[in-house]
C-alpha cells in the first residue's frame, strides 16, 4: 500500500510541490552543494549538485519536470532548455564548469513515444555537434525506487513501530474518506516531527514527503484550507531545526500557488455559487457561515501578507469578502487568528476606516454573545462551537458561561498600535459592560514553540477604559517579556498552523 502511495503522489504533484523532496532525495543520494536554480536566470537548470564518483567530482545540472513527457512537450519546453544548459555555462557561483560535466533530465511521469525517438536523435545530435555527452534520464520508475529504497522504506525501518505506520495509514484513510479536520487535529499529526533528527537524512525526506504527500491529498479534494494548513506545519519543524531558510522559497511558493487556485476556483463561480459556498446547501448549514467567511479571508490575508507584490484580484475579492456578516462574527476564539490576519492586511492596504468599521461590527457581535454565555475558547471543535452559540436558544445543550476572550485582547491589542484612543475607550467600555476579560496566549522563549506546556496565559480583568499609562505599561511589559525573534514568514506561518500563539509585536513591527 506504501508503494501505491508514493506512486500516487509522483503522478499528480505540481513542479514546485516538487522541487524541496527532490533536493533532499539528492541528498540521501550523496550529491552535495546542491543549488536550486529555478526562475527567469536558471539557464535550463532547476538544480546543480555535485558528486564524488569513483576518483573524480562531476558536476551535475538537473532539468525537473513533472507529469508525462509527450511529443509536443519535449520539442517546445524541455528540449529547448537541455540545449540552454549545454550551450551557456552562466548559472551559479558554485556552478564548476571545470569540472565533468552530467547532465540529468528528471521526470515523475514517463518519456512517451514518439519523444523518445525525439530524445534519442537529439542526444545523438549533441554528441555529434556540441561534443557533449548524451543526456541522462531520470524517469518515474526510477523516481520512485529512490524515494522508496533510500527514503520512505529506511524511515520506516528506522522507526519500526507498528503504531508509527499505523498513524500515517490512519490519516491517510481519514483524507480519503473527507473526515473533516480540525486545526489542532492536523498541528496534533505533525508534532511528531519535531522529535525527529533532521540531522539524519531519512527523516528530512520523510517529513517533507508527508508535508506535501497529505497537503496534496487535501487538495486534490478541494479542501484547500486543510492543504495549506498541512504544509505550514512544516514551518515549525524548520525553525526549530534551523532550516527555514533552506525551505522558505520551496514552502511559500507552494502555499502561494494552492491559494491561487483557490482563488480562481472561488472567482469562477456564479454569485449564487459565491453564495452557496460561503453558506452551504442544507437546511442547518447557515451556523458554518461565519466559519466559511473567516477561513476565506484567512487564506486571502495569508496569501496577501506572505506575497512580495500584492494580488489586485484577491485585493478585490478580500474586500468583498469582509463586506460578508459572517465575516465580523466569530464563532469562537479559534478565529481569532483568521479575525487578527483580516485586520493586518487592512492595516497594510491602509484602510483604516473599514479596519475601524471592521472592529466596531466585530465588537458588537462579541458583546452580545458574551451578555449570555460567551464563545467557545480555544481548542473546542466545532460542535461545541455550536452548541455554546445556540444553548441559549435550544433546551439539552451542553454549555458553560466563559467571561475569557482572546478574540478581545487581539481587539484591543490592534486598537492600542491604531493609537485610536476613542475607538479603544468605547471598545474597553463595551466590554466592560459584559464583564469581559482580555486573554492573551504566548511563550517566552524560542524553545516554547516547540512545546504545550509552556505556553503562558495572561488574563487583563483591570484594563482601562481608555489609552492611559496603565494599559500601555501592561503591553510594554507583554512585549519585553516575549522575547523571541521570529522572521515575518515564520510568524505568519506559526501562527496560521497554532492558532494558540499570538505575535503581535513582531508583526507590527514587520508590517
Amino acid at each position: 500500500m506504501l508503494k501505491n502511495v508514493i506512486e500516487n503522489y509522483l503522478i499528480s504533484i505540481k513542479e514546485v510541490q516538487f522541487f524541496a523532496p527532490f533536493k533532499v532525495l539528492l541528498e540521501t543520494m550523496g550529491f552535495y552543494d546542491i543549488h536550486l536554480l529555478h526562475g527567469s536566470t536558471e539557464f535550463g537548470r532547476d538544480f546543480i549538485a555535485k558528486k564524488q564518483d569513483d576518483d573524480a567530482t562531476t558536476q551535475y545540472s538537473f532539468q525537473v519536470k513533472v507529469g508525462n513527457i509527450n511529443l509536443s512537450k519535449f520539442t517546445n519546453e524541455v528540449k529547448q532548455q537541455l540545449l540552454e544548459i549545454i550551450t551557456n555555462k552562466c548559472s551559479h557561483p558554485n556552478f564548476d564548469r571545470n569540472l565533468k560535466q552530467e547532465i540529468v533530465f528528471v521526470t515523475t511521469g514517463k518519456i512517451q513515444s514518439p519523444a523518445t525517438i525525439s530524445f534519442q536523435e537529439f542526444n545523438n545530435y549533441i554528441w555529434e555537434n556540441l561534443n557533449s555527452d548524451p543526456i541522462v534520464t531520470w524517469e518515474k520508475d526510477k523516481i520512485f525506487m529512490d524515494f522508496y529504497k533510500i527514503g520512505i522504506e529506511p524511515f520506516y525501518e528506522l522507526h519500526n513501530s507498528p503504531e508509527f505506520v499505523s498513524r500515517f495509514f490512519d490519516f491517510f484513510t481519514k483524507i480519503k474518506q473527507q473526515h473533516e479536520f480540525t486545526a489542532f487535529e492536523i498541528t496534533s499529526y505533525t508534532d511528531y516531527w519535531l522529535s525527529l533528527d533532521l540531522t539524519v537524512k531519512v527523516n528530512k525526506l520523510q517529513v517533507l514527503f508527508e508535508g506535501y504527500f497529505f497537503s496534496k491529498l487535501f487538495y486534490e479534494n478541494k479542501e484547500f484550507y486543510s492543504s495549506v494548513l498541512f504544509l505550514s506545519a512544516l514551518t515549525r519543524v524548520f525553525v526549530k531545526n534551523d532550516l527555514f531558510e533552506d525551505y522558505k522559497y520551496f514552502l511559500k511558493e507552494s502555499i502561494l500557488n494552492i491559494i491561487n487556485d483557490f482563488h480562481s476556483e472561488y472567482t469562477s463561480k456564479s454569485e449564487t455559487e459565491k453564495e452557496s459556498f460561503l453558506i452551504g446547501d442544507s437546511f442547518f448549514s447557515i451556523i458554518s457561515y461565519p466559519a466559511r467567511c473567516l477561513r476565506t479571508l484567512e487564506l486571502f490575508s495569508l496569501h496577501l501578507l506572505l506575497s512580495d507584490k500584492f494580488s489586485k484580484k484577491i485585493i478585490q475579492t478580500f474586500n468583498k469578502l469582509i463586506q460578508e456578516k459572517g465575516a465580523n462574527r466569530p464563532i469562537s476564539d479559534n478565529y481569532g487568528i483568521a479575525f487578527f490576519m483580516t485586520c493586518l492586511v487592512l492595516i497594510k492596504l491602509d484602510q483604516k476606516e473599514l479596519l475601524r468599521k471592521y472592529l466596531i461590527n466585530t465588537t458588537v457581535w462579541l458583546c452580545d454573545r458574551y451578555s449570555q454565555n460567551g464563545l467557545s475558547p480555544i481548542g473546542y471543535n466545532p460542535q461545541e462551537e455550536y452548541e455554546q452559540i445556540f444553548s441559549e436558544y435550544l433546551s439539552g445543550l451542553d454549555f458553560f458561561e466563559n467571561k475569557f476572550s482572546f478574540i478581545a485582547a487581539i481587539i484591543l491589542d490592534l486598537c492600542f498600535f491604531l493609537n485610536d484612543k476613542r475607538l479603544y475607550a468605547d471598545i474597553a467600555n463595551d466590554f466592560r459592560a459584559v464583564e469581559i476579560i482580555p486573554t492573551y496566549f504566548h511563550v517566552n522563549e524560542r524553545v516554547h514553540l516547540f512545546d504545550y506546556e509552556n505556553i503562558i496565559t495572561q488574563t487583563d480583568n483591570d484594563f482601562s477604559l481608555e489609552i492611559k499609562d496603565d494599559f500601555t505599561n501592561y503591553v510594554k511589559y507583554r512585549n519585553e517579556k516575549f522575547s523571541i525573534e521570529l522572521n515575518k514568514s515564520e510568524a505568519l506561518l506559526l501562527m496560521f498552523q497554532l492558532k494558540d500563539r499570538y505575535f503581535p509585536n513582531i508583526i507590527f513591527d514587520l508590517i
